[in-house]
């Protein structure tokens, strides 16, 4: 609802660099539109409070959002921001940050998000959102007026689309390999740049490739953004930020190891010296002999190279010219003669 007295405000952007995430979600919305699939709101408690215990507890949050609105909460506002929704431990609850302001440390006022986290679509992540702020200023029997805070979570909903996004990038990134054994011996390289271990935990068993920076988060399953996890690790890291999950120290290690991941995946697929020799050039790869027998001989074998298919002989068709052109030296004359 306008208002003459409303002020338009756009907040600074300032929530993802105060997360230290250097680059835009993939699920920032693109159109202008604000759709409300979230809120709560922030009353200030009127004066018939100040004798109860609970007075201060409910007067923080107002509090804290008069200090992020400084200069402009005496006024009746509409503000626009980027947000983070930030899990606790469990996973079962959710704080509201703006610019480093924690506007709401536990958002049950919104039974949007809480229908989310209950179906575990959004645990353990921790997300920007576009958010408004609308309210303040004074009522006119002299009250302080509360504020509505509505965000942005639909993206969220799509946690298949994140999956089938995965997906894609999977097949995009090991692609360049065209066989699966190939592929696979990258893989086996990217582990050895990590010591063959979880890079966090330090076991050698169930390895896996994270993404560092997490799809949800903008990440892209590319070289410089891979980590050799192993399925505990993975699992704990989730879609958290690597500052969330990863010390100082263990970024600074982190950094030379994902800056030698250009090499592996700069891979050309030699088509010409795989057409003359491909075991040859198996073994140029660095596939051991007896492997490179098998999967050119045996059919059972999971990465078995079925021989080139030999081009089938087709039909040839000869045509005489002068039939042709006898053919159409007839058809031109009986044109001339026709009435």
């Amino acid at each position: 609802m306008s208002h003459p007295e409303q002020l338009h405000l756009v907040l600074p952007n300032e929530t993802v660099s105060r997360l230290d995430l250097a680059y835009t979600p993939l699920h920032w919305p693109s159109s202008d539109t604000f759709p409300e699939y979230g809120g709560f709101s922030i009353q200030e408690p009127w004066e018939g409070y100040k004798g109860k215990k609970w007075y201060t507890a409910d007067r923080e949050p107002y509090d804290r959002l008069q200090k992020l609105l400084v200069p402009h909460h005496e006024q009746w506002i509409e503000a626009e921001c980027v947000a983070a929704l930030v899990p606790d431990a469990g996973g079962h609850n959710f704080s509201m940050l703006v610019n480093g302001v924690t506007l709401s440390s536990s958002l049950y006022e919104s039974p949007q998000l809480q229908k989310l986290m209950r179906q575990r679509k959004m645990r353990f992540l921790v997300t920007t959102c576009k958010t408004r702020i609308s309210g303040g200023g004074t009522l006119p029997d002299g009250r302080k007026r509360g504020y509505g805070i509505a965000f942005d979570v639909e993206a969220l909903r799509e946690v298949d689309a994140i999956k089938r996004q995965r997906n894609k990038e999977k097949s995009q990134l090991f692609r360049v390999f065209v066989y699966p054994i190939i592929a696979e011996l990258a893989k086996k390289k990217l582990f050895g740049l990590f010591g063959y271990r979880c890079f966090k935990c330090g076991s050698p068993h169930s390895l896996e490739i994270d993404h560092h920076i997490p799809i949800v988060l903008g990440g892209h399953l590319v070289p410089g953004n891979l980590v050799a996890l192993c399925s505990n690790c993975n699992n704990r890291k989730s879609d958290s930020p690597p500052v969330a999950f990863y010390s100082a120290q263990e970024l600074d290690r982190l950094r030379p190891l994902l800056a030698g991941q250009e090499s592996i995946f700069s891979f050309v697929f030699d088509m010409e010296k795989w057409e003359a020799d491909r075991e040859g050039y198996l073994l140029s790869l660095g596939i051991e002999p007896i492997l490179a027998s098998e999967l050119l001989n045996n059919p059972d074998h999971r990465f078995y190279i079925p021989p080139r298919t030999e081009q089938t002989e087709g039909v040839t068709i000869t045509v005489d010219n002068d039939i042709i052109m006898r053919a159409l030296q007839e058809f031109i004359s009986q044109k001339k003669v026709a009435p």
